[in-house]
């Protein structure tokens, strides 16, 4: 879900109507659809209604794994998990109704703010972590799509995890096809290779998401996707502290571990990483 929330176009002149909700503007587009600012009219609230491509909404088999895994993670209830209220299918399009959120994505902030506070990083690190662990141990599931522009503010700046369950539901629905959509700044070198994934891979994303965060920068940067998918099987990421000399030790060393090339080395379950950042953020207090 890329920008779903925050700053969007220009809502059009007169509302469409698509089922009981109002659209009012486009708030973004990812690669499975369209997120839409919407009222719903039944219950007299604002909405974020995701509209699902319609090649998708027409493969029967993809409609019926989309259903399956949004139903599961439906019934996530996380302080750092966006909630989703209901997902069906009108006119032959599949859509998805879940919270609408008025703060700027973790992307745009990157984008007006060049770099996140050290501090920030760690919260959201945090928030995120706890959001990944309660999903996995509740579900089994694995996010896979984990990037700044999935990660939205609550009341508070309180961290959102958006998405969850979609990339799985579209990776399984559509015969292991696993399309990464747009460059890998945050992909697992696993999932690049096509190998198994767990949740060691989600911690590679998010650990690459808030390197980025921090220093201004993904850790690889190429003219081409396939460089950076490159980078990501085979290179180093520029050390962190030399886009961030203040950064503290323990923060350095608990994103360094996320990035290793192999899952073995990194950290082996989410408690770990977020004892390793609440003693980062302990120590910046």
């Amino acid at each position: 879900m890329d920008q779903i929330n925050g700053v969007s176009s220009a809502a059009p002149t007169t509302p469409a109507r698509f089922g009981n909700y109002e659209i009012e503007r486009e708030l973004g587009q990812g690669g499975m659809g369209t997120v839409y600012l919407a009222k719903d009219t039944g219950l007299n609230r604002h909405v974020a209604l995701k509209i699902l491509r319609a090649d998708l909404s027409h493969d029967p088999e993809f409609a019926r794994k989309f259903l399956e895994e949004v139903e599961v993670t439906a019934s996530l209830a996380h302080p750092n998990i966006i909630r989703v209220f209901t997902l069906g299918e009108h006119e032959g399009r599949l859509y998805l109704v879940m919270e609408h959120l008025d703060e700027p994505s973790l992307e745009q902030r990157m984008e007006q703010q060049g770099k996140i506070s050290e501090r920030q990083v760690l919260e959201i690190g945090l928030g995120i972590a706890s959001a990944l662990q309660f999903a996995h141990e509740e579900t089994g599931l694995i996010h896979r799509d984990i990037k700044p522009g999935n990660i939205l503010f609550g009341r508070g700046q309180i961290p959102k995890l958006a998405d969850f369950g979609l990339a799985a539901g579209a990776r399984s629905a559509l015969g292991q096809q696993d399309e990464i959509w747009g460059t890998p700044y945050y992909v697992s070198p696993e999932r690049l290779m096509r190998e198994q994934e767990d949740i060691r891979s989600d911690i590679y994303s998010l650990g690459a998401t808030l390197y980025h965060a921090m220093a201004g920068r993904p850790p690889f940067e190429a003219e081409s996707a396939e460089e950076v998918a490159r980078r990501h099987l085979s290179d180093r990421p520029p050390p962190l502290r030399s886009f961030c000399p203040a950064s503290q030790e323990q923060t350095v060393l608990s994103l360094d571990r996320c990035l290793h090339k192999a899952p073995s080395s990194r950290w082996g379950s989410y408690e770990l990483l977020q004892n390793h950042f609440a003693d980062a953020l302990r120590r910046q207090a």
